[in-house]
C-alpha cells in the first residue's frame, strides 16, 4: 500500500505505509496466507527475508507433488525461529509416508505449545493410528482443539479406545472408529476432561457390535453428523454427559442403525436439533425425544418429519418439561401442508408441561410463528 506525498521540491512520490507497519503487524497479516505464500514474501527486501520465521500460523496446502510436499512440512518447521510458540498448525499427510511426516510434524508441535491442530489424513494405507504417533499426539499438552479427517472411502481409521487428552476442548473427529476393549466397549472421551465441543462426523463404521459410551463430565456442545454403521449390526450409543446444553442428531445418506440411549435426565440442555434427510423410523424420533425432555429449544427439519407416521394410539408422544420453543426448519424440496403442520405441533406438543410455547415454521421465506 503506498500513499503519495510532496517532497521539498515539490515533486510527488510515494511512499510505502506497509514497510510502516511493525513486524508483529505484517507476521499477523501474513498468517492469513497459505504458507508457501508468506514465504514467498521473502524476495520483497531484506527486511522480509525473515518475517515468515516468526508467524504462529502454518497452513500447508499440496502443490508440487505428494514427495516434494511432505519434505517441504519438514523444511519449513526446521527452519522456523525454535524460540517462537506455534498457535495453529493445518496440514495433509499422504500415502506410506504419512507416520514419518504426521510424526515430526506432530513432535515439533508438542514442543512449541501448538494449540490448534487440523489433520487430514488422504489415501491412508494404513488402518489404525500407528502407535509411534500416539506419544506425541497425547503428549502435546497445550493443546486445545484437534480436528481430525480420514479421508478414505473403504474403512475408517481405528483409534485406541481411550484418548488421553486433558487440555483439550474442542475435537471433531470425521470418519474414525474406536478399538473396543476386550468387553466389547469403548469408552474414548472420558479422559478429556476439559472438552467442551465434540463433534462425529461420518465415524464408527464398524463391522461388529459393541456400546460407544460417550462419558465426560464437561461436554456442553455434541453433534454426530451422519454416523454411519453397518447395517447387520447395532451397536450402541450411551451419551453420560451431565452438562450437556445442546445436541445435534443429523443423517444425510445412511439411515440410523444404532440404539441411542443416555443415563441421566440432561438437566441443563437447552437446544435439540434433529435433521434426518433419510427415512428413520418414526419410534426412533420419538425415542430421541423421551431423552430429551428437559429441552428448551427443539428443531427439527421438514424433511425429518415428513415421513413420520405419528399416531398418539400407536406411539405415545413425547413429555418436555420445559419447552419453550418448536421450530420447524422447513426445506423448499419438502412440501409439508398446514394440515400436516398442525398435526405435528399438536402430537408433539401433546404432553408438553408448558401451555405457552412458542412455535414457528419458516415456509417459502415465511416465518409463521403463533402461541398454544
Amino acid at each position: 500500500m503506498k500513499r503519495k506525498r510532496t517532497n521539498e521540491s515539490g515533486e510527488r512520490t510515494e511512499k510505502d505505509r506497509l514497510s510502516d507497519l511493525p513486524d508483529e503487524v505484517l507476521q499477523h497479516i501474513m498468517e492469513f496466507l497459505p504458507t508457501r505464500q508468506a514465504i514467498q514474501t521473502c524476495v520483497l527486501s531484506k527486511r522480509w527475508k525473515n518475517l515468515w520465521k516468526g508467524i504462529t500460523t502454518l497452513h500447508f496446502r499440496c502443490t508440487n507433488g505428494i514427495r516434494k510436499y511432505n519434505r517441504y512440512i519438514i523444511h519449513v518447521l526446521s527452519n522456523r525461529y525454535d524460540s517462537i510458540s506455534l498457535r495453529n498448525m493445518n496440514f495433509r499427510v499422504f500415502s506410506s509416508t504419512a507416520p514419518k511426516v504426521m510424526n515430526k510434524a506432530i513432535e515439533y508441535a508438542s514442543l512449541h505449545n501448538l494449540q490448534e491442530l487440523t489433520l487430514i489424513i488422504m489415501d491412508i494405507k494404513f488402518k489404525e493410528i500407528p502407535s509411534s504417533s500416539l506419544p506425541f499426539v497425547f503428549n502435546c499438552k497445550s493443546l486445545t482443539s484437534l480436528n481430525l479427517y480420514a479421508r478414505s472411502s473403504s474403512s475408517p481409521l481405528i483409534f485406541p479406545p481411550y484418548l488421553p487428552l486433558p487440555f483439550l476442548k474442542t475435537l471433531h473427529l470425521s470418519n474414525v472408529t474406536f478399538k473396543p476393549r476386550d468387553d466389547n466397549n469403548v469408552e474414548p472421551f472420558s479422559g478429556c476432561t476439559s472438552l467442551t465441543t465434540l463433534v462425529l462426523e461420518h465415524s464408527m463404521r464398524t463391522n461388529s457390535s459393541y456400546t460407544l459410551c460417550i462419558s465426560n463430565p464437561t461436554i456442553s456442545i455434541l453433534r454426530m453428523q451422519s454416523i454411519i454403521y453397518w447395517h447387520t449390526f447395532q451397536p450402541k450409543i450411551v451419551l453420560s454427559l451431565p452438562k450437556l446444553t445442546s445436541i445435534t442428531l443429523e443423517n444425510i445418506h445412511f439411515p440410523v442403525c444404532y440404539k441411542l440411549t443416555c443415563t441421566c435426565d440432561l438437566p441443563l440442555l437447552k437446544e435439540v436439533k434433529i435433521d434426518n434427510r433419510v427415512h428413520v423410523d418414526s419410534s426412533i424420533i420419538v425415542n430421541w425425544l423421551q431423552m430429551f425432555s428437559n429441552v428448551r429449544t427443539l428443531i427439527i427439519s421438514s424433511r425429518t418429519l415428513k415421513d413420520l407416521h405419528l399416531d398418539p394410539l400407536e406411539i405415545q408422544p413425547p413429555y418436555f418439561a420445559r419447552l419453550e420453543l418448536f421450530k420447524i426448519e422447513m426445506d423448499s424440496r419438502t412440501v409439508l401442508s398446514k394440515g400436516a403442520l398442525t398435526k405435528v405441533v399438536d402430537y408433539f406438543l401433546r404432553n408438553c408441561q408448558r401451555r405457552n410455547v412458542n412455535v414457528s415454521a419458516d415456509s417459502y421465506g415465511h416465518v409463521c410463528s403463533f402461541i398454544l
